[in-house]
């Protein structure tokens, strides 16, 4: 399935401030719809969009250099070659989408899509725009046809559609946008495929501009537009549940059928060759995996964002019905009780995370899960859990000591490094706090259990406060990073920041203000949904990482990859990136450009996320309070 040309055909589509005209996405696609992505009013969502926090500061005078520049290079080498290599003008198409713009992914039929379990399709409401639509359209067959292109035409319940004949070569970023090809990829050479042919068909019904790569998908969309008989997804029981429950009204909304796809993977397969078996004793990782591992008992998801005049909210649903909970889903259930901060967790923090979870029940789920399909890998887990400790006692039982003083509180919170250097903000100094019943006890297992990934000598320990504190030293291949711990009030500590580690150790001697009594916390965590009582809670100061992020780029030459890491999404597994990558990614988005910090942070907040499991399922919310100026 080839869903990347959509994104070439979702860029000819813009928004606008018109109203819908079309019937939404759930009563245009079929029942057996799998995943759906939609804006159901594009105009409310440009609207919604343009006033928020994010949107007026890129309106914002003070960004005219930095937006100049990066708009300026998004001409001339992305939207500029773009065009010229596609022969279209994405002006022309500006403001089209006056109602509803949707993604879906639909099952299609094996014979006359082969090797295709599914196909994308796209749907673009142009409202009263739709005579505009149908010129564009018109002139871009020409267009393609003009270039020497195949174009081929038929009729789809008497609409007519055109399919542009392409390969994948041309879809390619190196053919598209050359500049913007990765000159500096793996250092092994791969080999090339070999090209492969792609369909793209298109038309216009009414006011609907329809994309696919199915002309099958393309006929359910005409026939449930045109009233037919065939069953819509707004029929579907369990989209009518999420719908109804979470979905209705929002501006933004997505949707995946989880047990239909799992059962599409569980259907066998066929038998693996002979020297692709599984290990004898192991479980292949087939339909029989997917069930031990409790992904069975998934039934559907969605995402669902709002804007309301208190703040920006955002909710996800994974719907998980407690009677069919196995493996997984049995070893992650969080347990409704406080996971707010608690009073020792400093007012400085910019991230917390707290999640009330059985540890020793977890623990022996998850080990009889992976003992069912890995049997081979948890006795060699266990055979070094039951020899670690035994040249200085014969009689000691690691795994006994970790079960047995394990809690049911897990505590994650960090801060600000003191510098705004890029190295700094990669270690930005964080700690884990683990809940235990004897937390002294713990920490002498975490020891023992440290013990089986370095050697005895790089495990130190010294007094601080009455408490002791343990240092180990791991080695070049899980990191190369020291580790310290120690036990206090109910917790285990751990993190490789020692000053950290002092602080906490010190916190029960002061009475500072903390995290706790941040203004208005309590009310975000209640309009997030479930308060801070329902199993899970997190923290998020935007604002202050901001400024640190912010600091730091405007001093700093960093890649494209390098940001993305920053803001957790590690696209190049630790990669150093090169100075001609700095370079580069300099010449789009030149930060040296933009104001001091405090003209930039007035446009953040904070965020809570509030969540748990429920008999239905699992829910993740969060609630980013509305800014003074914006109520």
């Amino acid at each position: 399935m080839r869903i990347h040309c959509f994104c070439l055909m979702a860029m000819l589509s813009g928004l606008s401030d018109a109203g819908a005209a079309e019937r939404p996405a759930q009563q245009l696609l079929p029942k057996d719809t799998v995943m759906l992505v939609t804006v159901p009013d594009a105009g409310k969502a440009l609207g919604l969009l343009t006033n928020s926090a994010l949107g007026r500061l890129w309106r914002d005078p003070a960004v005219k250099a930095f937006k100049d520049k990066f708009n300026d290079k998004l001409q001339t080498a992305a939207l500029g070659p773009l065009q010229r290599q596609l022969g279209i003008h994405f002006a022309d198409y500006q403001g089209l989408a006056r109602g509803q713009m949707t993604f879906a992914i639909l099952p299609v039929d094996p014979a006359a899509n082969p090797g295709d379990h599914y196909a994308a399709v796209f749907l673009l409401d142009a409202g009263d725009h739709a005579a505009q639509l149908a010129t564009n359209l018109a002139a871009l067959k020409k267009k393609w046809i003009d270039a020497g292109n195949a174009l081929k035409t038929e009729k789809i319940r008497e609409t007519e559609f055109a399919t542009f004949m392409m390969t994948s070569d041309q879809l390619s970023v190196q053919k598209l946008l050359p500049s913007l090809a990765d000159t500096n990829g793996a250092d092994i050479a791969l080999p090339k495929p070999a090209p492969e042919k792609v369909a793209l068909t298109f038309g216009q019904s009414g006011s609907l501009l329809i994309i696919s790569q199915s002309s099958q998908l393309i006929e359910k969309i005409l026939a449930r537009q045109a009233g037919g008989l065939l069953a819509g997804l707004d029929e579907q029981p369990a989209f009518q549940n999420d719908f109804a429950a979470r979905l209705q009204g929002a501006p933004f909304f997505a949707w995946f059928n989880a047990r239909a796809v799992l059962a599409d993977l569980a259907k066998p397969q066929a038998p693996p060759a002979a020297s692709g078996q599984s290990p004898p004793g192991d479980a292949a990782a087939g339909d029989g995996a997917l069930a031990t591992l409790g992904f069975a008992g998934l039934t559907s998801a969605s995402v669902a964002y709002r804007d309301t005049p208190d703040g920006l909210n955002l909710q996800l649903f994974v719907g998980a019905p407690e009677s069919g909970r196995r493996g997984l889903l049995q070893v992650l259930t969080t347990e409704a009780k406080d996971s707010g901060p608690p009073p020792f967790l400093p007012a400085d923090a910019v991230k917390f995370s707290r999640v009330r979870l059985d540890l020793p029940k977890s623990w022996r789920l998850l080990e009889s899960t992976l003992n069912k399909i890995y049997p081979s890998v948890t006795q060699t887990f266990n055979y070094f859990l039951e020899m670690a400790g035994k040249a200085k006692d014969e009689k000691y039982d690691l795994r006994a000591e970790l079960l047995g003083n394990l809690g049911d509180d897990i505590i994650n919170y960090e801060r600000n490094p003191v510098n705004t250097t890029l190295g700094d903000l990669r270690e930005a100094p964080e700690i884990y706090l683990v809940g235990s019943p004897s937390p002294f006890k713990l920490a002498s297992a975490v020891k023992v259990a440290l013990g089986l990934l370095t050697t005895a000598d790089k495990i130190t320990d010294r007094e601080f406060l009455g408490r002791r504190i343990y240092s180990a030293a791991l080695p070049p291949t899980l990191g190369g990073r020291t580790w310290h711990f120690a036990a206090s009030g109910g917790y285990v500590a751990l993190t490789s920041d020692v000053a950290m580690l002092e602080e906490f150790l010190r916190s029960s001697d002061g009475d500072k203000p903390g995290l706790s009594q941040t203004p208005g916390l309590a009310e975000a965590a209640q309009k997030a949904g479930g308060g801070m009582s329902a199993g899970i809670f997190a923290f998020s100061n935007d604002k202050e990482s901001a400024r640190t992020l912010l600091e730091t780029l405007r001093k700093e030459t960093i890649s494209g990859p390098d940001l993305l890491g920053l803001l957790g999404l590690e696209m190049r597994m630790n990669k150093i990136s090169t100075v001609e990558e700095a370079s580069q990614f300099k010449d789009w988005c030149d930060f040296s450009l933009l104001p001091p910090v405090d003209a930039l942070t007035k446009y953040f907040n904070y965020s809570v996320w509030v969540g748990g499991f429920t008999p239905d399922g699992f829910t993740l919310n969060s609630f980013t309070p509305a800014l003074p100026s914006q109520k």
